[in-house]
């Protein structure tokens, strides 16, 4: 993933590292996913400054003869990792039009059979392919505003390797 774009979920993944409950600086590293590369030397200033914009608070503790600081969301935090859900799901129907847009692309590309008003070449329409295995069937577009049945986007051909994989 890009720098820039693990940088805008640095914030919200912390948040939601606090979401169960009260948590230290380790733990909250332990448990933030590990794709996000967190280290300490991250995770401490953006700790001050999530403090400094009230959302989390900060207590401190003795653990095993050691001063401790034990962070937890406060309202406004909860708040900010409910509006960031909200924009990302704005962002994730917008991926999949793009990724369904371009595996419609794929297999009109190849010429699928599915994809097309024509049987391949030497082949009755409708009639199974001569290893006798049959034809898969394409998947349905996505539901929602941006997939209305029958209307393929357009967009330039790319080559995918596997569905749920994303694009290169």
């Amino acid at each position: 993933m890009d720098a820039q774009m693990k940088r805008g979920f640095l914030d919200a993944c912390v948040l939601a590292t606090l979401l169960p409950g009260e948590s230290y600086g380790y733990q909250i590293i332990k448990d933030a996913p590990p794709s996000l590369g967190l280290s300490e030397s991250t995770l401490y200033p953006l700790l001050k400054r999530l403090e400094t914009r009230g959302l989390i608070r900060v207590r401190k503790a003795e653990h095993n003869g050691r001063l401790r600081k034990y962070y937890s969301l406060t309202p406004e935090g909860n708040n900010a990792v409910r509006e960031f859900l909200e924009d990302q799901a704005e962002v994730l129907s917008l991926y999949r039009f793009i990724q369904q847009a371009a595996l419609n692309s794929a297999k009109a590309a190849k010429g699928s059979p599915a994809d097309s008003d024509c049987a391949p070449a030497g082949q009755p329409d409708g009639a199974p392919p001569p290893d006798g295995t049959s034809s898969p069937q394409p998947a349905e577009p996505d539901s929602g505003p941006a997939f209305e049945k029958g209307a393929a986007p357009r967009v330039a051909t790319v080559t995918a390797t596997d569905p749920s994989s994303s694009l290169v």
